[in-house]
């Protein structure tokens, strides 16, 4: 699967109890508030052993800062309290479990998914821009920045930054590509604005900062985000003169990420219209998503979760894990495989969509993530509410906001029909089962003892042999997620169109209304759009997904569903990867041949040559298939109504996950567009260009030969552009890709800086705004 060798092992989640993973005991819950005390302690201890006393409080505490990064798309504001039925990602679900008490150093803050309303930082409306490009990201994560300024500010002056304040900065931190480079200088000059007025009075305010704890999650782009944040974070710290290391402080104050917990981060999600073309890291994130080293930040992230989803397969989803090129993690994190596809894992999908969860959010797949993400921060010190009934009456006392919400207790609830079914999948992961029931305060995951390219080839191979049954033999009909899955009809749809249009444009009327008022930008934070209309066609989501797998599967010639298909156009913007024939093919075979070993476990003939199945007598892999049907969500099934009317073009349900290793991938890519420019034609700028593919399946041989697999057209003229000599040596397919695109990157900086300034040559020259040295003067 990849070139990396020896590999440290993925994680694997333990077994859910039965109670789930909530707090049930007292001393635990103690035990996470003596964790948030503890610089208080030890300052408390210091103090008196000084001053000879025993036993006298102080005046003195850490800051609590929680932040929590939504995946593409989500909006907990509208997911919340407006969407019919209410479907909150698990960021959303851990934001309303976190404790917000300003005044006692506590506070938490949410940033809305890419491609959603914010309000704060004048984004009002759901873009499908923002959702294809990761638009205003970077705007996200240093919204996210000014926020651990604004919670000092409040501190130290009990006032918060104003939201007019806010934005200004917000704007001088904004850069363009390819000016990326100069962020750093400009985040720390709006930092440091806002920070150096609060420098004196840190020695002064009571009670005492002693330190500034964080805690950081983050969902799909939102996790990129989050590590994007982290490592921005890092550059506002100063070196000492002398000192081997930076000091990791603001203000002088210590400053630690106490929990960083990601879910399936993925930091590319580009348009359908890209297939078979994967995209690479936008802007923001490229050379931003390495976790910290801990020889150069020691201790200064203490514990790190990233929980995986072990059967998303998009081609426009890659992961980006937390594994460095190495081979190896950082010694504070883990990587945690689990059963499901992206959102499955993150959260957000309504109950009943694609049939499944038709129970209630209960039986959602992502709630055992969300139950273990919780308690992994709660384990860590985060500042969690807890339900009333283990809350010490100690806390209950000077901390009675320490309960939990009742409705946010309802957004944990599971059904113990999801528990047994889970349980069920990890006998699929090959591990020697426990002897001891499991352990709701010791959740502890376990080494699975493969690598995770390695494990989600295994999963893969699992699902495949399900959709062999349910979609190649066509068994789904005859299902209950099939059968009682949604399909609005046409008047349906014409009905919900217009309430929701009627909607958007009485959120627009708002909003002209509040222009040029006094406290415009205040008025503005309610004036927040509802999405656009999307109908509900479930049941026609799953059978043309049945159609095109059974295609695939039998080997059959499968028609796009738009002409277009043939001929990609690639939105040159940021990097566009092409995947190479070879590899593809095999894994084809390789997904086909594991995929059927697998359907054999799982359902078995009827009779002797009957070509019909029922599910295996085994409770277990029964129990599996189950989990399949009414859990685990279809991704490429829903990522079908795009402007092409087709699902991702060239991609198909034979195909590894794309998974992104630092600079290492495993899988070999080939650079065909870096930084907005294609890579090996001479560079036009403002040129437009389509890609056309040379593809194992369905175009072979239609084209001809072409030494890089593929050619590039000029959209204007129609023709075909040349190669540069030699293009051909760096457009070879490579699993080492961060190496490659680095030395694109810079190459085209540099041709981009000499074009313009041979244009700019060239027009003085003709306007006669310039006199050229005459090489030899006749006296």
């Amino acid at each position: 699967m990849s070139e990396v060798k020896s590999s440290e092992s993925v994680y694997v989640p333990a077994l859910f109890p039965k109670a789930g993973r909530l707090p049930s005991d007292p001393h635990k819950v103690n035990e996470n508030y003596d964790l948030q005390m503890a610089e208080t302690e030890k300052y408390r201890q210091e103090l008196n052993a000084r001053r000879g006393l025993r036993g006298a409080s102080t005046c003195a505490r850490s800051l609590h800062i929680s932040l929590f990064f939504d995946g593409t798309n989500n909006n907990e504001p509208y997911d919340t309290y407006k969407a019919t039925p209410p479907h909150p990602t698990n960021i959303a679900r851990l934001y309303h479990a976190s404790l917000e008490q300003p005044e006692s150093g506590y506070f938490r803050y949410y940033i809305p998914g890419v491609g959603t309303p914010f309000p704060e930082i004048g984004e009002m409306d759901f873009s499908t821009f923002g959702l294809a490009f990761a638009n205003r990201g970077e705007d996200r994560i240093n919204w996210g920045l000014l926020q651990v300024a604004n919670a000092l500010s409040f501190t130290l002056t009990k006032d918060e930054l104003s939201l007019a304040t806010l934005q200004a900065k917000l704007k001088t931190m904004a850069t363009t590509w390819p000016l990326t480079a100069l962020g750093k200088s400009s985040r720390r000059q709006a930092m440091a604005s806002l920070l150096e007025p609060l420098l004196a009075k840190v020695e002064t305010v009571q009670p005492k900062v002693l330190a500034i704890k964080l805690f950081v999650y983050g969902f799909s782009r939102g996790a990129a985000e989050a590590r994007t944040f982290i490592t921005w974070l890092s550059e506002l710290f100063d070196t000492p003169e002398g000192a081997e290391h930076p000091e990791q402080a603001l203000l002088g104050l210590p400053l630690t990420i106490e929990f960083l917990g990601l879910l399936d981060t993925v930091a590319s999600v580009g348009s359908a219209h890209a297939a078979p073309f994967a995209d690479g890291h936008m802007d923001w994130a490229d050379g931003t998503q390495q976790l910290p080293e801990v020889k150069t930040f020691p201790e200064w992230i203490k514990v790190c979760r990233h929980f995986v989803a072990a059967h998303e397969q998009r081609l426009c989803f890659p992961l980006d894990s937390i594994r460095y090129a190495d081979g190896l993690y950082p010694s504070y994190a883990r990587e945690v495989v689990y059963p499901g596809v992206h959102s499955d894992v993150g959260g957000g999908y309504p109950p009943g969509d694609q049939g499944k969860a038709r129970g209630g959010s209960g039986e959602l797949l992502s709630q055992i993530v969300l139950h273990d993400l919780y308690a992994e921060a709660f384990a860590a010190g985060a500042p969690l509410t807890v339900p009333e009934a283990v809350l010490p009456d100690k806390l209950r006392q000077i901390q009675p906001s320490r309960k939990m919400n009742p409705g946010t207790e309802r957004e944990f609830y599971f059904s113990p029909i999801l528990i047994d079914r889970f349980n069920a999948w990890r006998s699929t992961l090959g591990l020697v089962e426990e002897n001891t029931p499991p352990n709701p305060s010791n959740g502890e995951s376990l080494r699975l003892g493969h690598p995770l390219e390695d494990a989600m080839a295994a999963q893969l191979a699992w699902l495949t042999g399900w959709r062999i049954e349910r979609l190649a033999r066509g068994s789904y009909a005859n299902e209950p997620f099939y059968g009682k899955a949604t399909q609005t009809n046409a008047a349906e749809q014409e009905a919900q169109k217009a309430k929701r249009d009627a909607e958007i444009a009485t959120a627009k009327d708002k909003r002209k209304a509040a222009r040029g008022q006094e406290n415009e930008a205040q008025l503005l934070l309610g004036t927040a759009s509802p999405p656009p209309y999307e109908p509900v066609k479930d049941q026609q989501q799953i059978r043309e997904a049945a159609v095109e797998f059974e295609h695939d599967y039998q080997g059959w010639r499968r028609d796009q569903t738009s002409a277009a298909g043939w001929v990609i156009d690639v939105a040159l913007r940021d990097t566009v990867y092409l995947l190479n024939d070879d590899d593809e093919q095999h894994e084809y075979e390789l997904i086909k041949a594991e995929g059927e070993a697998r359907a054999k476990e799982l359902f078995v003939e009827c009779g002797i040559n009957s070509n019909k199945f029922r599910v295996s007598d085994s409770p277990q892999k029964a129990a599996v298939v189950a989990l399949f049907d009414d859990q685990v969500h279809d991704s490429r099934a829903w990522f079908l109504h795009d402007a092409m009317s087709s699902r991702e073009l060239w991609g198909d349900y034979f195909r590894y996950r794309m998974v992104y290793f630092e600079g290492q991938t495993n899988k070999r890519i080939t650079p065909v567009v870096v930084a907005g420019r294609v890579v090996g034609i001479a560079l036009v700028l403002g040129g437009v260009y389509s890609i056309r593919r040379h593809g194992w399946k369905g175009m072979a041989g239609t084209l001809g030969a072409a030494s890089v697999g593929y050619q590039v057209i000029n959209v204007v003229s129609g023709k075909v552009e040349p190669f540069l000599p030699g293009a051909e040596k760096i457009l070879q397919p490579t699993f080492a890709i961060g190496e490659v695109v680095a030395q694109q990157t810079q190459a085209i900086i540099e041709a981009e800086e000499n074009l313009r300034m041979q244009n700019m040559l060239d027009y003085l020259k003709r306007t006669g705004g310039l006199v050229e040295q005459v090489k030899e003067v006749v006296s």
